[in-house]
């Protein structure tokens, strides 16, 4: 483990601060106050500055390239265009910041601030249709935008093809845990396996679509965090959607509506009932994966053990 991943939580995002502060020079904004948001995946600050609320996302190095965040802000930058309700980048850029107090420099974006409240616990069935309608929106305008030269995202469903984490014994992972999770593995390869990829059901999806990225300002449903922007079965934006409200009380109610709202906007991806308990397992396994990877954060390291269990509870539950 590298110096600074053994610093604590706070101590990492206090000094990623120092770096986001540096990107804002580099954007023209004077900040009044930068807040921490998230420490997870990315690194990410509420900023309030004199020429608005923005959210400021410091990239994770060795994970998107920086054609990769480029072209995110390119989709982003066309989907408001298009009239959609999302982060709008902050003069269409990215900026590569460093200072001495992180190791390495870092892309930086700067994304309108989305006004709104988080689901509870659970969608509702009212919010899961709405869901299900903005997610049909953003793919039927994915199926007929055209990316610029030189585009660049990641293949979502590549990952399931290269080595997984657990295919070692893991120390903390339960050796029955590691077993579903291998025969998740293959089953998710064999089901991708036999899949044809057409525009009926393989385009650009969000691919994080999960509670804690769709905000709710009344009927009005914004999505946010596109960082997992990729090429993979629309199907797949649901499996992320629904994962977290797998095994709570109406998740088939809140599914049913999730998938009418997507209905009523365009038709469902083929295969749908057929396939989405398969996505929903391969998504748990995926995110047992992801976590199993970031050794580099501290809290991340601290909740593995609990949250590969909740993963193999939520792949049990879909069986």
């Amino acid at each position: 483990m590298d110096a600074f991943a053994s610093l604590s939580q706070d101590e990492q995002v206090q000094r990623i601060e120092l770096l986001g502060r540096e990107a804002l020079r580099q954007f023209g904004v004077e900040p009044v106050s930068v807040a921490p948001l998230v420490h997870a995946e990315n690194t990410t600050y509420r900023v309030d500055a004199k020429e608005g609320a923005f959210c400021l996302r410091v990239c994770r190095p060795d994970y998107q390239s920086d054609a990769n965040v480029v072209s995110e802000i390119a989709f982003l930058a066309a989907l408001s265009e298009a009239g959609f309700d999302v982060p709008r980048p902050y003069d269409s850029r990215v900026v590569k910041a460093a200072v001495p107090e992180v190791p390495e420099a870092r892309n930086c974006v700067l994304l309108q601030w989305q006004e709104g409240e988080f689901a509870d616990d659970r969608f509702t069935s009212e919010q899961a249709k709405g869901v299900g309608r903005t997610m049909a929106e953003t793919h039927g305008f994915s199926a007929q935008w055209i990316p610029p030269e030189g585009f660049s995202r990641q293949g979502l469903h590549d990952q399931v093809f290269e080595r997984f984490v657990f295919e070692s014994p893991v120390g903390f992972v339960e050796e029955s845990n590691r077993q579903v999770l291998l025969e998740t593995l293959k089953r998710s390869r064999k089901m991708l396996s036999g899949l044809e990829r057409d525009r009926a059901n393989f385009g650009l999806i969000h691919g994080d679509m999960h509670r804690g990225n769709v905000l709710f300002d009344g009927d009005h449903v914004r999505l946010i965090d596109f960082d997992d922007l990729g090429w993979a079965y629309w199907i797949a934006d649901f499996a992320a959607a629904l994962a977290y409200e797998v095994g709570k009380d109406q998740f088939v109610e809140v599914r049913e509506a999730m998938l009418t709202g997507y209905a009523e906007v365009r038709p469902l991806p083929s295969q749908t009932d057929k396939l989405l308990s398969g996505f929903l397992r391969m998504r748990f396994m995926t995110m047992a994966n992801w976590i199993l990877q970031r050794t580099d954060n501290p809290k991340l390291r601290e909740q593995a053990p609990r949250w590969i269990e909740m993963m193999v509870e939520g792949i049990r539950a879909v069986d």
